[in-house]
């Protein structure tokens, strides 16, 4: 299985550096189980939203991503506050990859 690639925008470095320890543990075991199997991950830890954009899913912080080959493109990041993903956080997340 080939090895899977992770780049992070830096908005999104920003967010990460600004969670307690236990979220970002979570955030780096979740990326490597990503950078490991990709696409194949559970839906426990990765969900396709629409055709272009995924979401991470490490506890209660959501990663959205869109994949060009074997490389993710992490382009916005969410607290988890309620079951239905936000409409306008879902729409960031698609334009901000579509400018990759």
């Amino acid at each position: 299985m080939a090895g899977y690639k992770i780049l992070t925008d830096v908005r999104i470095k920003e967010f990460i550096d600004s969670l307690d320890s236990g979220r970002k543990a979570r955030i780096d075991r979740v990326y490597s189980l990503f950078e490991r199997y990709g696409r194949f991950l559970p839906g426990k830890y990765l969900k396709k939203l629409t055709s272009d954009v995924w979401e991470l899913r490490p506890g209660d912080i959501r990663l959205f991503l869109g994949m060009k080959g074997n490389t993710a493109y992490i382009v916005h990041g969410i607290y988890k506050k309620t079951k239905k993903t936000p409409k306008k956080d879902l729409d960031l997340a698609v334009k901000r990859f579509k400018e990759i």
